[in-house]
């Protein structure tokens, strides 16, 4: 790879092994500390803009056509690279924000390129601006930043979200039918405007029929407002699930230590309500190669490295979670022999996250319209020919952050649609993919409201409705707090009790303990114990789980295997999940 982040994909292991064998950047004399470049971004990098707390480092990537880069590495640390100057000459880093500035001296290695890092205040928000110089050139680059306290400050003054109940697209009731595109009969009354979203002759969903997730078991024990469904919802999410509704109780922990997470009762009907076309009974039942009740699997792009963490808890993998690299153009979205070709020798299946376009080439706005659909098609046509038509697509990840190039806007109408699109797309190439709708645990800064329901696309293009979910912001320290944050809007046991409404399956995509991430709750092998637990009682829509392993100081440091940051929640982990702690 040409990008200067992209290459350095190939040393992900060996610079956790034995950091330092590039040299170290000098730090800022007046900025607060620097970081080793052995805290380059790994090959599962994302997008990073203005940050969310905790956002692990799976959140940055680099630009493609700039001679340097802005990354953010975990909340207040920015990272710095550069790519062709002068090989071995020495490179003038500048930077400054609203608040403070200073510059350090670097060199570029033997391919002309440099990395470095300095740390901002925690309770910093505001763009930092760098400039590299070397002889007469010079590059600049800007990233918006929001430190840890500040992100939390504001986290803590959202208000609260009322309870929003809602309806499925496809029930019939007793007395009319509710479709995907609006409601008949006398039942109308009880939950208008709920119906999942169909694009129109425009292509753009009608916005009173957005969807909404349901707080309650039994979605006519309360009638939804008669405005948009998510115009009135407030932000903070700090409330129970269902806590407004007598037939929906919140979970907490039963006497056997599992936590309850009651089934949801279907509207009277004139019979079972059946899950949406592509919905939960067409998925993997479990996984055949772990023997775990779901699939169960891995983050990585290393056939090599996957297998030894099947080797290490006991249980092989059942899937591996990959990203494409999405600052080479569509090919590296539609037609990803990097990282597909990487698990040729992989009997498993694929979890493959995609944005919504390439960086730097589109918009949403754009592939609402419907002007990428072409591209789309590709990847399903690739998918089939490359013997990967079963692989689970997440599309549009972590929406809910605006530290993704590709997120929401306030207005999640735009992000809905083009989710349609994709997914329609997709599929008319590859009708066995299953598409997964995938949120960022614990807070929503995008859409408006505290809450990344706004956004759900509509039952119809989803298989999998998921979460992104770290031990921090809160950490979960006892069952009082795990609860309350699985509960919220925002969590977990949220997620689940949609997916049964629904008739979804459950993925988590990425989850793990957080040593080193601003409010993490560090070596934490209770977060482990309820994370399986969660699972375990949500064997009935729960589809997927894949940890997240990263061993980059400065990061979250979820490692749990090579002797990492996290021994205790490694022999938990091991225990539950493998086959014995040793």
């Amino acid at each position: 790879m040409s990008v200067f982040v992209l290459g350095l994909l190939g040393a992900v292991t060996p610079l956790a092994q034995a950091a330092g064998e590039t040299p170290s950047p000098q730090p800022s004399p007046t900025l607060p500390s620097a970081v080793s470049p052995s805290a380059s971004p790994t090959a599962s990098t994302e997008p990073a803009g203005t940050v969310q707390p905790g956002v692990p480092i799976s959140t940055m990537t680099p630009q493609a056509r700039s001679r340097i880069t802005l990354v953010l590495f975990d909340e207040d640390i920015v990272l710095v690279g550069g790519r062709d100057f002068a090989a071995g000459d020495d490179v003038t880093v500048a930077a400054e924000t609203t608040s403070l500035g200073g510059s350090a001296l670097t060199k570029a290695d033997a391919d002309g390129r440099f990395i470095l890092g300095f740390r901002v205040p925690a309770d910093f928000k505001g763009t930092v601006n760098v400039k590299a110089s070397q002889g007469g050139a010079t590059a600049a680059d800007a990233l918006d930043v929001t430190g840890p306290e500040a992100a939390a400050k504001e986290f803590k003054e959202a208000p609260a979200l009322p309870d929003v109940p809602v309806q499925r697209s496809d029930t019939t009731t007793a007395t009319g039918t509710t479709t995907a595109t609006g409601t008949t009969g006398t039942a109308a009354s009880a939950s208008p405007g709920t119906a999942s979203p169909s694009p129109d002759a425009a292509g753009s969903p009608t916005p009173s029929a957005a969807p909404q997730p349901s707080p309650t078991a039994d979605v006519t024990a309360s009638p939804s407002p008669t405005a948009s469904p998510f115009a009135a919802v407030g932000k903070g999410g700090r409330r129970q699930f269902g806590a407004a509704s007598p037939s929906a109780s919140a979970a907490s922990p039963s006497a056997a230590g599992l936590p309850t997470v009651p089934p949801a009762s279907p509207t009277p009907t004139t019979g079972a309500a059946a899950p949406a076309a592509g919905g939960a009974p067409e998925i993997d039942a479990g996984g055949t190669k772990s023997g775990l009740p779901w699939l169960s699997g891995f983050q990585s792009h290393q056939l090599a490295q996957l297998t030894e963490f099947g080797n290490w808890r006991g249980r092989p993998n059942d899937l591996v979670h990959v990203y494409t690299d999405r600052t080479s153009g569509w090919g590296g979205l539609v037609e990803p022999t990097w990282p597909v070709d990487l698990f040729k020798g992989f009997a498993g299946k694929l979890l493959i996250s995609e944005p919504t376009y390439p960086k730097g080439q589109g918009d949403n706005g754009a592939c609402a319209r419907g002007e990428y659909d072409g591209q789309w098609k590709k990847l399903g046509s690739f998918l089939v020919q490359h013997g990967r038509g079963d692989s689970i697509v997440r599309i549009g990840w972590e929406f809910n952050g605006t530290f993704m190039y590709w997120h929401t806007d306030a207005d999640p109408a735009t992000f809905r649609t083009c989710f349609q699109k994709i997914s329609a797309a997709i599929k008319s190439t590859d009708p066995q993919v299953k598409i997964d709708w995938t949120f960022n645990a614990h807070n929503s800064p995008v859409p408006t409201g505290n809450s990344p329901w706004g956004a759900y696309p509509g039952d119809e293009y989803v298989d999998y409705v998921g979460i992104d979910a770290y031990d921090h912001f809160p950490p979960s320290k006892d069952d009082a707090t795990w609860n309350k944050q699985c509960e919220d809007v925002n969590g977990l046991c949220y997620v689940i009790r949609f997916a049964r409404e629904h008739g979804k399956k459950v993925g988590v995509g990425e989850w793990g303990v957080a040593s080193c991430s601003g409010d993490g709750g560090g070596d934490n092998p209770f977060y482990i114990q309820k994370m399986f637990e969660t699972f375990k009682a949500a064997g009935d829509v729960m589809g997927y789980d894949a940890y997240f392993s990263d061993p980059t100081p400065g990061n979250v440091c979820s490692t749990i295997t090579n002797g990492g940051q996290n021994p205790k929640s490694a022999a938990e982990y091991k225990k539950l999940f493998g086959t014995g702690a040793s």
